[in-house]
This record gives C-alpha cells, sequence and structure tokens, in this order.
C-alpha cells in the first residue's frame, strides 16, 4: 500500500470554508429575522391602538369615517365633513384631516388636522368653528324669574329684527336656520307643524331634548340630534354586510330599510333611527374614547334611557326654506328662538327664473 501524505493546509482550508459558509448563513438568517421582526412588531402593536383606518363587522375600510359620519350627525346642526385623510406616520400614531361645509353645501368653512397618537387625540390645528346656538344656550335655561322676563324681551326682540332683515331679501332667497320651539313636540306634532306653516321647507336636523344626566366632562349639557331623513350628506361609506348593519341597528341608515320597516309610522322611524344613532356609538365607544371632549358612552346611554322611558321630543330644528317663509314663521306663537346661518340668494329676472315647487308671493 501507498502511504498517502496528509494535507493539513489543504483541511484547514475546508474548515475556514465551512466556517464561513457557516457564518454567512448565520448573518442571513439574523438579518432576515430582524427585517420579518420590523415589519412584523409594528402591526402586532398596532392591534393594541384603535386604528382608523382599519375594518369593522360593516364597513369594508376606514371606520374612522363612518364614526365620525354618524357621530356629525349627532351633534352638528349646520355641517357635514365633505372630505378626510388619514396618513399613518408610527406605531398606533395616525394623522387625519378633516375638511367641513355646509349641509348640502360644497363651500368650506373649515378644517380640523388632528393626531390619534396610541389611543389619544391631539387638536394640532383647527379652523373650523362649529356654530351651535340657540340649541347649546336652550340647554340651560335660568331659574331666575327676571332673569327669564329678559330673556323673553329679547327673543321677541331679536325675532323683530330678524323680520325686518329678511323683508329686503329677493323672494327666491333660501336659509338655513335653527329654530327653538317654546315647548317640545313629538314627531308627530311638528310633522303637523311643519305641514301648517311651510310649503317649501326641508328639515335637516332635529333637536332632541336631552335629559338631567346628559352633561359633558365640563358638567355642560350636551346638544345632540339626528337627520329625520336618515341618510349620509356627506361622504359616503361602502358597507360590506348591509343586511346586518339594519338588522343590529335598525333604520341607521334609511336605504337599508326593509319592507316591513317601510310600512312604519314616520314617529316610529325617526325613534328608531335616533335609537340605533345612539347604540352604535355606544357599541363603537372606542372612537369616542380617543377624545374626552367628545360626548362619552355613558352620557349616550342615559340619552338612550330616556328616549325608551319618555318617547322622543324634539325642542328644536335646522330648516331650509324660502326667506319669506321664515318671515311669516317668526310671527308665529310656537317660536322661541331663530338664528339664520345661511343664506342663499337667487335674484329673479323673470318668472321663469322661480325654484320649482314654490309659489312666491307677488314682488312689492
Amino acid at each position: 500500500m501507498n502511504q498517502q501524505n496528509f494535507d493539513f493546509e489543504k483541511v484547514q482550508q475546508k474548515v475556514q470554508q465551512k466556517k464561513y459558509q457557516q457564518g454567512i448563513l448565520l448573518i442571513c438568517s439574523a438579518v432576515i429575522v430582524t427585517v420579518l421582526l420590523f415589519l412584523a412588531v409594528p402591526k402586532i402593536l398596532n392591534h393594541f391602538f384603535y386604528n382608523p383606518t382599519s375594518q369593522n363587522s360593516y364597513v369594508e375600510n376606514n371606520q374612522y369615517i363612518i364614526d365620525r359620519q354618524f357621530y356629525n350627525e349627532l351633534t352638528l346642526p349646520n355641517y357635514d365633513m365633505t372630505d378626510v385623510t388619514i396618513e399613518q406616520t408610527g406605531v398606533g400614531t395616525y394623522q387625519i384631516k378633516e375638511t367641513y361645509s355646509y349641509k348640502y353645501d360644497n363651500q368650506i368653512v373649515g378644517s380640523n388636522t388632528i393626531e390619534i397618537k396610541r389611543n389619544k387625540l391631539y387638536l394640532r390645528n383647527s379652523d373650523f368653528h362649529p356654530f351651535t346656538p340657540p340649541f347649546s344656550q336652550e340647554t340651560a335655561p335660568s331659574n331666575q324669574l327676571s332673569d327669564q322676563k329678559i330673556a323673553k324681551a329679547d327673543e321677541a326682540l331679536a325675532k323683530s329684527n330678524l323680520r325686518e332683515n329678511i323683508k329686503p331679501l329677493p323672494k327666491s332667497t333660501y336659509v338655513n336656520v335653527n329654530l327653538v320651539f317654546k315647548e317640545d313636540k313629538s314627531i308627530d306634532a311638528y310633522q303637523e307643524w311643519l305641514r301648517v306653516n311651510t310649503t317649501g321647507a326641508d328639515t335637516l336636523w332635529q333637536a332632541v331634548r336631552p335629559s338631567q344626566k346628559t352633561s359633558d366632562a365640563a358638567n355642560n349639557p350636551v346638544v345632540v340630534g339626528f337627520n329625520p331623513a336618515g341618510s349620509f350628506s356627506g361622504i359616503s361609506v361602502g358597507i360590506t354586510n348591509e343586511k346586518k348593519l339594519n338588522e343590529d341597528f335598525p333604520l341607521l341608515i334609511s336605504y337599508l330599510a326593509n319592507t316591513e320597516q317601510n310600512q312604519w309610522t314616520e314617529e316610529k322611524r325617526q325613534t328608531t333611527h335616533f335609537k340605533s344613532l345612539l347604540q352604535y356609538l355606544i357599541k363603537n365607544e372606542r372612537f369616542l374614547t380617543q377624545d374626552p371632549s367628545k360626548i362619552q358612552a355613558t352620557t349616550l346611554k342615559n340619552i338612550l334611557a330616556d328616549v325608551n322611558k319618555n318617547g322622543l321630543k324634539i325642542y328644536g330644528v335646522t330648516l331650509y326654506l324660502p326667506a319669506f317663509e321664515l318671515e311669516n314663521i317668526l310671527r308665529n306663537d310656537a317660536i322661541k328662538s331663530a338664528v339664520i346661518t345661511k343664506v342663499d340668494v337667487f335674484p329673479l329676472t323673470s318668472q321663469s327664473g322661480q325654484l320649482p315647487g314654490i309659489t312666491y308671493p307677488p314682488e312689492k
């Protein structure tokens, strides 16, 4: 047998090469694991925080939009959110810009830029200042008799001045107005009052009388109400399960009504819609808890209990109607106060310029 020489250097090279390959494999594995962790950990952590871009049981994505739409219907008599952008800027952190316009109008009145940072909301910039009087003033009446007399005198003077300001307007002028009644009305009573006193009025919002328990964090009475039509007038939302939404929250959105619901009385339909509006926000209270200044679920539960016990009563409305009809309404004893929030003027050049469906009084 021939004795083979043992090549120590060659063996050493093979061992070093194997170690080198193992080192490369370990480094690649570490890089892959690091990348996977870098991608996965934020997604895992995001599950612990409110995500405004995520879906829920009813909408395909951006659940913040539908949550905000319902909250705005509850609290904003005169405005719609007509545009919104949502950008994730970190783990559990999102920047949101909301743009607002007058109801059923493209005229932008302002915007909010907010940041949701790990379940807390911060207002970063805002030039949108919603106008809610006289509804907010109405929820805090004075108990002093002298104050009540002064308030009545001021209200009568304000109504008289408003009538005088309306008179010079062209008869084709339309206005948005917030009206407060001297006495609360049921839905049926309001519908009858509207039929008798107007011909071309559109009810945009109805203010619901809150109970004594319905105060915000600063112990101020809250202003709540709803759109009697029960439909979005701002941004549309993609709903993935319409049947389930209508079963869980009947008539929350009017066009989802089934055959039976379409046969209900107007009072039952509107009461059901308002209760579903409250119930939806109560169930989705994670949206509310981001911002302590919002009406919280406990207050909404008190309002719901009050409606279940005493029925739905409204103390004010937001109307869109011809100015000359408002002039007549201001003479009505049922009206306590009125504030115009928007004016649309369409000067007439001929009778053919009149808007359809309205009988105008003769020009003076």
